[in-house]
C-alpha cells in the first residue's frame, strides 16, 4: 500500500496551488498595506505640525457695541500669512459682529464692534495657506 502525505493527496486530487497567482496576491496586499502606512505617517505628521495654532483666552463686555477678545496665536512657518476670525454673537444667537485679522506671534487683545450687545463669542481660529482647518 502507498502511502502518501495528506497534502500530496490533496494535491494530487484537487491540483496544486498557483505559485505565480499566490505570489501575485501578496505583493499587491504588501504594496496596498505598505501605501496605508505611508498615507496613515503623512496624515499624522501634517496634523501634528500646523503651520498656525491659537486660542482664545477670554472675552470682556465693553460696552453695548463692543467685546474686548484676548487670544494667543503661535505662528509656526513665517510665510504662512494666517488669517483669524471670530464671531459674536446675542442673546437670541444672531450673529451681530464678525472680525478677521491677521495676526503677530503671541498675545493679542482685539477689539470687536458689534451691532447690539454680545453674550457670547466664537472663536473660529486662525488659517494659514495650504492649511484647511482652523487651528
Amino acid at each position: 500500500m502507498n502511502q502518501q502525505h495528506p497534502s500530496a493527496r490533496i494535491a494530487q486530487r484537487y491540483g496544486g496551488g498557483s505559485t505565480w497567482g499566490r505570489n501575485a496576491f501578496l505583493g499587491i496586499g504588501a504594496i496596498i498595506v505598505a501605501a496605508l502606512i505611508g498615507w496613515f505617517v503623512w496624515a499624522v505628521w501634517l496634523h501634528s505640525h500646523p503651520k498656525v495654532g491659537s486660542s482664545m483666552e477670554s472675552w470682556e463686555l465693553q460696552g453695548p457695541n463692543a467685546v474686548k477678545v484676548t487670544v494667543d496665536v503661535h505662528i509656526y512657518d513665517a510665510a504662512a500669512h494666517p488669517t483669524c476670525t471670530l464671531l459674536a454673537y446675542a442673546e437670541d444667537h444672531s450673529t451681530v459682529g464678525e472680525h478677521s485679522f491677521t495676526p503677530i506671534s503671541g498675545r493679542q487683545v482685539i477689539t470687536v464692534r458689534t451691532e447690539r450687545e454680545a453674550t457670547s463669542i466664537d472663536w473660529r481660529g486662525c488659517v494659514a495657506k495650504g492649511q484647511r482647518d482652523p487651528q
